[in-house]
């Protein structure tokens, strides 16, 4: 013969099911502020490695166009040319085959990609800029400077090589 089992119903009073809600709501208030004490924890007590120092280097041949005018030689060139020119390569070979020479005189590079110098881009150069703000270049020039004065500017390729061989 098989036992039969009886279920037993238990009724429960509204303040009883009040208490085991406030108990239950209770229970996951606090695993949820544990859970945040030890993420928050763990963030903040995290070793990183600390950031290796970068390694500074100066560098003698770039320059801004603020600071074209006010260059430590008598005579120099300065070429301002976009970095990422189609063209750039071939003037740093130009560059670089030019300051072999026993005569060449110094070259700065202006980057006209740089945020300092980007303002002086323009559909119409000034071939006789008195002072740096009065700079204004289409897309490439290089430019001579004596005595502190722009002396020459050139803004095509073919002129920019004539005037460094």
């Amino acid at each position: 013969m098989k036992n039969k089992k009886l279920k037993t119903i238990t009724y429960q009073s509204e303040d009883m099911k009040e208490i085991k809600t406030l108990i239950i709501i209770t229970l996951i208030i606090v695993t949820v502020a544990i859970g945040l004490y030890f993420l928050t924890e763990n963030i903040l007590n995290r070793n990183d490695e600390p950031e290796s120092p970068r390694e500074v280097a100066i560098s003698y041949t770039n320059t801004i166009i603020g600071a074209i005018f006010d260059k430590p030689y008598d005579e120099y060139f300065v070429f301002a040319f976009s970095s990422e020119d189609d063209m750039a390569d071939f003037y740093e070979a130009l560059f670089r085959n030019y300051e072999t020479r026993e005569d060449a005189l110094k070259i700065y590079r202006v980057d006209l990609n740089d945020g300092f110098s980007r303002h002086v881009l323009s559909e119409e150069s000034n071939p006789r800029p008195t002072n740096a703000s009065e700079v204004r270049i289409n897309e490439v020039a290089l430019i001579r400077f004596r005595d502190g004065r722009v002396r020459s500017f050139y803004e095509t390729r073919e002129d920019i090589e004539n005037a460094l061989n």
